[in-house]
């Protein structure tokens, strides 16, 4: 027996293998979700403020990138990039950027980057809420600063190497040049950017449309007013002020000591969510997926602060929102954005010079690395949501061994863990199909025996009639009828028609919920049964008919034994390897439901869970229904095959 099982547990091995491949081929090539990321996007940028018109896009853009994760085609690339300009020839006249160079490793994703001035330390920030320094030659971890209790979205670094950072809770956190703890600051609204003003105010922009100064050491000071909705940018100008943007699509000039813009352009077609700044010169990065380069002229009569802003060059190649730009050197220009791609510009015609080889991920900053001397010329760093892609290889190699471990992930869906899903659908199912099979099994066999007893005759003619009609009725017909006559208002209204309880079930005593409970079963219990009477009857009948036409049965009437013996027990036995081959689809079915009978009565198991999985491309769940399935089918095959061996005695099991 032991021998047996194993030959036919090793036999399941490439049938599983076969499944799995499949499996993942399938879903591999199925087209991208239209449902929710299961990312959170509420943080994530001016798109998810409703500033940048371009939500629906991310998110169907995270959601194809969640089915890649799921299937181990890409991985989260936890890294600082590093890249430099690669201008070399292509035939369309953009050249290609060099492959970034990967710098650290963190345990979530990277959101903000600042670079010290003396050029030792490169301080960077993410989702894992903490600040780290790393060196710029090695990348090597020089310090590492714990305390946000939210992921953090911005950093600034003061001439002196004071380090300032910024979290979603709006929690500012000040640290000297090695790492000692400062002054802590609570703005009382999400901060989206903070920089250094000058060596003793830092401002932080808020989600609620404020500009907030302070000094360093937390003491509240001016607040500028004017931006109506979230702030994104922030930049200071060289003139002793400061230039902001967000999502009124507005770009202000302040005065450092002002209450209200010197200067405002409104030539942005949508939300500005970056600004660099040098004297004489701005940047801005815009969600209409536009680039602009300001000349800024000065003041004849204010030496300190710029007169007008001039006629833009605009920089078009993005085809999503831009979200970071920055002063490259060298006459050039860098931008990142929404769109996964980092882009080099020509600063004086506009012109792409270069693009990144391929699509690292959505890029919230871009620091060039002025302050690291010649040897990074050039150079810039970037941080945002950024991915790796996986070889096909080791994509199947990560789905196997999850789904050996039954690691499904989560669902698209809801963003709950699959199993969970899963685990609280299938009681309700095993429950309800337990119910249904008892049934059918114990009707069906009395019927097929008797019939089959009394062949020919007119209980064997009535009921093979009466069972042939309910087999050819469709169970989703009856099923409607059933709730029309029995559970409507218009008619009957005896049983209710969803669920499996009433509301406020748990206030109930035990016999009037049993009562409930039980009403509830009867019109989904009765519309699983009725087609299985006929097909489980009509097998039953002719293994026994079979068995009653063998010598062995002549044989023990022959001797005197009386009919029910002879029935029950030498030709019932003999009829029931025929039986026992049904068993094989006893396991599925309990695992799997009925996907029909629950959608239409609401019943909340693992067929209406499947159902709609499938019509909200659930894959995570899908992926996990299926191959569960199948390894419920192995299982009843391989159960099927020994009882063979206990209700007939001439089978085998161990040869």
């Amino acid at each position: 027996m032991k021998a047996y099982l194993l030959k036919r547990l090793l036999a399941t091995i490439p049938t599983l293998f076969g499944i799995t491949l499949i499996t993942f081929m399938l879903i591999r090539m199925a087209p991208g979700d239209p449902v929710s990321s299961r990312f959170d996007l509420s943080g994530g940028g001016p798109g998810a403020d409703g500033g940048g018109g371009a939500q629906d896009a991310d998110r169907l853009q995270d959601t194809a990138r969640a089915k890649k994760l799921l299937l181990g085609m890409v991985r989260h690339d936890n890294t600082l990039h590093r890249w430099a300009p690669d201008l070399g020839a292509s035939e369309d006249g953009v050249a290609p950027l060099g492959e970034p160079e990967r710098l650290g490793d963190f345990d979530g994703w990277l959101q903000a980057v600042a670079v010290d001035p003396a050029g030792n330390r490169i301080w960077l920030g993410g989702q894992d809420r903490v600040v780290v320094a790393l060196d710029p030659a090695t990348g090597g971890e020089r310090a590492r600063l714990t305390g946000h209790a939210a992921p953090i979205r911005s950093l600034d670094v003061a001439a002196d190497g004071t380090v300032v950072s910024a979290d979603d809770a709006g929690q500012l956190r000040l640290w000297s040049r090695d790492g000692t703890p400062g002054a802590v600051i609570d703005v009382g609204a999400s901060v989206t950017e903070v920089i250094f003003l000058d060596d003793t105010t830092l401002l932080a922009a808020g989600r609620d449309g404020l500009i907030r100064a302070y000094g360093r050491d937390g003491q509240a000071g001016r607040i500028y007013r004017g931006h109506i909705g979230a702030v994104f940018a922030l930049a200071a100008d060289g003139y002793g002020g400061f230039w902001s943007g967000g999502v009124d699509r507005v770009l202000r000039r302040w005065a450092a000591d002002g209450e209200t813009p010197t200067l405002t352009d409104e030539r942005h077609g949508q939300a500005i969510t970056d600004i660099a700044a040098l004297k004489g010169e701005l940047l801005t990065a815009c969600d209409d997926r536009k680039v602009r380069r300001f000349a800024v002229a000065p003041n004849p009569r204010l030496a300190d602060a710029p007169a007008s802003l001039g006629e833009p060059t605009v920089f078009e190649g993005h085809y999503k929102g831009v979200s970071a730009v920055a002063f490259g050197g060298h006459g050039r220009i860098w931008s990142g954005g929404r769109d996964e791609t980092v882009r080099l510009w020509d600063a004086r015609t506009g012109e792409q010079l270069g693009e990144s080889p391929y699509n690292p991920g959505r890029i919230h900053r871009i620091v060039p690395l002025t302050a690291l001397g010649d040897a990074m010329a050039g150079r810039i760093l970037t941080v945002g949501d950024t991915w790796v892609e996986v070889p096909l290889v080791t994509q199947y190699i990560s789905w196997l061994g999850r789904t050996l471990t039954f690691d499904f992930g989560r669902s698209f869906a809801d963003d709950e863990p699959v199993l969970r899903l899963i685990g609280k659908a299938l009681p309700i199912t095993l429950g309800l199909n337990a119910l249904a099979i008892a049934i059918i099994y114990l009707v069906s066999i009395p019927l097929g025996i008797l019939a089959a007893v009394k062949r020919a005759g007119w209980f064997d003619n009535i009921s093979s009639v009466v069972l042939f009609l309910l087999y050819s009725i469709p169970n989703f017909w009856l099923a409607t009828l059933l709730i029309m006559f029995l559970s409507s208002e218009r008619n009957l209204n005896i049983l209710p028609s969803a669920g499996l309880a009433s509301p406020g079930e748990d206030d109930l005593s035990y016999l009037p919920w049993l009562w409930d409970r039980i009403l509830h079963l009867v019109l989904p219990v009765t519309v699983m049964v009725y087609a299985g009477f006929a097909s489980l009857s009509r097998y039953v009948r002719t293994s026994m008919l079979e068995a009653l036409g063998q010598d062995y049965v002549r044989t023990a009437r022959a001797k005197g034994l009386h009919e029910r013996v002879v029935v029950l027990k030498h030709a019932f036995r003999n009829a029931l390897v025929t039986i026992v081959t049904l068993v094989a689809n006893l396991l599925p079915r309990l695992f799997g439901g009925s996907l029909i009978i629950e959608v239409i009565f609401s019943i909340n198991g693992m067929g209406k869970l499947a159902f709609d999985s499938i019509l909200s491309r659930d894959y995570p769940v899908i992926m996990a229904i299926t191959t569960l399935a199948a390894v419920m089918t192995l299982l009843g095959i391989l159960i099927s095959d020994l009882l063979y061996g206990v209700v007939d005695p001439r089978v085998k099991v161990d040869r």
